[in-house]
């Protein structure tokens, strides 16, 4: 049984990964501790870039999460942790989707939700980590992302109650992660895999200025994608390193 998380909402932050740092700072907040805003004005993704939200249509929150029992030498559990819960989340709405490399989830080739990890580490173990999430809920209309971007009423018809769909999000993050054990991580590791998004068969990647045709092998504890090549040959590559052709 998970515990009723302590929840605050606001209507516009400029980041709720930089709120909650800051707040944490002073604070000994618990697990979980979840600030929600219905705006953010410098929303950050993966690799600096910036999430394009209409106010009130999306959830846009970040969560305290405790991740000490991860190892350090592993941290990249955690996304795949919290990748794996919203794929859960979004099958129990009746949306199949995909966990694209590093932690972004598609559907089909549009992008759902983003996830953007900060770990604290203290000598040599991971502490705390906030995690921020953009999920697009009720948006109908995209801008910017017109052509890569998808909501879940875009894909259902069905205009979402966010409350709902946040709570349900907290509690299988912090479910996941209290589940989570070294003797049980291959459970995580095959679930990871297998809802990768292009987990099976050559696709188009770019990397250090060539496009090559490779396949999806693994994706290693520290969070390097292994491909193998079509002309049989592995290569190796942190999530900044190589790029997807969609």
């Amino acid at each position: 049984m998970i515990s009723k998380i302590q929840t605050e909402f606001l209507d516009s932050i400029d980041s709720t990964n930089v709120y909650l740092s800051n707040l944490l700072k002073n604070n000994d907040l618990p697990n979980g501790h979840c600030i929600v805003a219905n705006f953010q004005t410098a929303g950050r993704g993966q690799v600096g870039n910036v999430w394009e939200s209409e106010k009130g249509q999306n959830l846009l929150f970040s969560i305290l999460l405790k991740t000490e029992k991860i190892p350090l030498n592993e941290q990249f559990m955690l996304s795949k942790i919290v990748s794996i819960a919203i794929y859960n989340v979004l099958k129990n709405n009746g949306i199949e989707t995909k966990i694209k490399y590093p932690n972004d989830i598609f559907y089909e080739d549009k992008k759902l939700a983003g996830i953007l990890i900060e770990n604290k580490i203290v000598g040599n173990k991971m502490k705390n980590s906030i995690v921020g999430i953009g999920l697009n809920v009720n948006q109908l209309e995209f801008v910017e992302n017109k052509y890569t971007a998808i909501s879940m009423r875009n894909i259902t018809k069905i205009i979402y109650e966010k409350k709902i769909i946040l709570q349900s999000l907290i509690n299988q993050i912090v479910l996941l992660l209290n589940n989570f054990e070294i003797n049980n991580k291959d459970w995580y590791e095959t679930e990871y895999f297998k809802h990768l998004y292009r987990n099976s068969g050559y696709f188009s990647y770019e990397a250090n200025n060539e496009v090559f045709e490779a396949k999806i092998i693994s994706v290693s504890p520290n969070g390097k994608l292994k491909l193998l090549t079509n002309n049989n040959i592995e290569k190796d590559f942190c999530f900044k390193e190589v790029k997807f052709i969609l």
